[in-house]
């Protein structure tokens, strides 16, 4: 079992590293997730590990037990409205904005194991003969080293295809290998893959037509939240889009964003003068 001091010091890492706010009522769900880490690591119980990441601080152990706390849950075509809303609204307008002159740069923020990045992807293999030549970039980014390389393996069990996957993609997009599922090389090559945190500075991923940091924010404090989304605010073209989770609003960065009428979660660029990425 974890002490209260314990708990305290996880929290107090959580934010410090990751922007996250990790209650006294969580303690059951933080127990769950360091176990493995430290039984990989060979300590006897999570107060031992914790104990040695204090005593000798060890940034490294630290950072993987944070990561541990941060990978998230996810599934393909997770509520399903912003992907519909995707291909229905979002690519159609960019697309006629942007031409063949200029990609269209889409970021998945918060990307954990990749199944929302590949599923912007299996859209844009779906729509691409009325795409034609335009071209389309995801980069996909999780502050997880495991969820990243997950996501670039791109392989799936069978419980993960089983959420959100309807059989015709799955066999259209996937092929079996043992007992996973592996998307389609075509499909991989259209995600980029980084490790990043989004409370660093990110000026080296450029400029975005859309963003989707979906069910990240809910997760933070308010001042790791005002800091992602002004972030996520610099990094979104004028004419862009950011989508949000469900239940999560742009709140604490409104001057930057402003809600698009009769769709929930989904944001354009406020206007006025944004500054540089940084």
């Amino acid at each position: 079992m974890m002490t209260p001091e314990d708990m305290k010091y996880v929290a107090a890492e959580a934010h410090r590293i990751a922007g996250l706010a990790i209650r006294p009522n969580q303690a059951c769900l933080v127990e769950h997730r360091l176990a493995p880490l430290a039984r990989a690591e060979g300590f006897e119980t999570i107060s031992a590990m914790l104990g040695s990441i204090r005593r000798d601080a060890d940034p490294r152990l630290a950072k993987a037990a944070v990561e541990s706390l941060a990978c998230r849950e996810s599934w393909f075509f997770r509520d399903r409205k912003p992907f519909d809303s995707f291909r229905q609204d979002i690519l159609p307008v960019l697309a006629r904005a942007r031409g063949t002159e200029r990609k269209i740069r889409i970021w998945c923020a918060g990307a954990g194991n990749g199944q929302e990045a590949y599923s912007l992807a299996m859209i844009l293999e779906e729509e691409a003969e009325r795409l034609g030549d335009i071209a389309v970039e995801i980069v996909a980014t999780d502050f997880c080293a495991r969820a990243i390389d997950r996501g670039r393996a791109g392989a799936f069990s069978q419980f993960d295809v089983q959420r959100g996957l309807s059989i015709q993609r799955l066999i259209h997009h996937f092929e079996q290998s043992g007992k996973d599922w592996r998307i389609s090389a075509g499909i991989r090559r259209r995600v980029d893959f980084q490790q990043h945190n989004l409370l660093d500075a990110s000026a080296a991923l450029g400029m975005f037509d859309m963003i989707l940091c979906r069910n990240v924010i809910s997760a933070m404090t308010p001042d790791a939240r005002k800091t992602v989304l002004t972030r996520l605010g610099r990094h979104l073209a004028d004419d862009g889009y950011l989508i949000l989770g469900e239940g999560e609003t742009a709140a604490g960065a409104v001057d930057m964003f402003r809600s698009v009428r009769g769709k929930r979660g989904l944001y354009e660029k406020a206007a006025g003068d944004i500054a540089q990425a940084a």
